[in-house]
């Protein structure tokens, strides 16, 4: 989850899900279009229109996942979708919050991983329903693969519902993955950090930077190699923060005990 540092506007969209605040920045909707580009194959609108749902659809079902296990510890939050995604922001305190930190540990893990679960959980959901109504999951890559889907029954019959769905669940699964590895302020990041707080009784702080950079810093150079310009770009930016971060905590013994 990323720092709160996306100002309002009078162009944001406000709306309530079981009363949670949510807030989109008109920058959400300029990021996933620019980023969507190469899903509208000949410049088509509606695919890219698909594209944009789709990808606020899931992004809003993860921060939907962090907002109730917030309110499942006490803690009541709202969610703002912005350029770099989305975050889930808690405002208050409720009585069943404790604030002891062996617990608030295990509080932070299950907050960050509800998340990606709940993404996980949505597209399963999808694929069950595609799949129970005789069609072909509309899923590629290694997680296909690995669930060893069908690919002789028939494609969905509305081609606009078959690029919805493939868009959702590349990005339920795929991004939902991405956002589970080591790498701050990655969901999986704060799980690691946590984890190094809860066991690493020298530097807990610093060797969780340190993982975070150098996967950052080998994911940067993947992607470089694979000409995916954005993700080499995107894991380089984090490699370079992470580092900063390593160097600063470093310098000044934070982390400790």
């Amino acid at each position: 989850m990323f720092q709160d540092s996306e100002a309002s506007s009078p162009y944001d969209v406000n709306f309530h899900i079981s009363g949670i605040p949510i807030r989109v920045s008109p920058w959400f909707w300029l990021s996933t279009v620019l980023l969507g580009m190469g899903a509208s194959e000949g410049g088509d609108p509606q695919r890219l229109l698909l594209w944009v749902a789709a990808c606020f659809a899931s992004i809003l079902i993860h921060e939907l996942g962090h907002a109730l296990a917030f309110r499942w510890h006490g803690v009541e939050s709202r969610i703002v979708l912005y350029q770099f995604g989305g975050l889930a922001v808690p405002t208050g305190l409720g009585a069943g919050w404790n604030s002891r930190r062996s617990l608030s540990r295990s509080y932070a893990i299950t907050v960050s991983a509800a998340g990606p679960l709940a993404q996980f959980a949505a597209a399963a959901a999808l694929m069950a329903g595609i799949h129970a109504s005789g069609f072909t999951i509309p899923l590629d890559g290694f997680v296909a693969q690995w669930l060893r889907l069908p690919r002789d029954l028939p494609s969905l019959a509305s081609p606009k519902l078959h690029d919805f769905s493939a868009f959702f669940l590349y990005v339920s699964v795929y991004w939902g993955l991405l956002n589970l590895l080591p790498v701050l302020p990655l969901d999986g990041g704060q799980i690691a950090r946590e984890i190094f707080l809860i066991f690493d009784r020298s530097k807990p702080i610093q060797h969780a930077l340190l993982l975070s950079t150098i996967t950052a810093g080998f994911l940067a150079v993947r992607g470089f190699l694979q000409n995916d310009m954005y993700f080499g770009m995107m894991f380089g930016m984090l490699a370079y923060s992470n580092f900063n971060a390593l160097q600063a905590h470093s310098g000044s013994g934070f982390g400790r005990r």
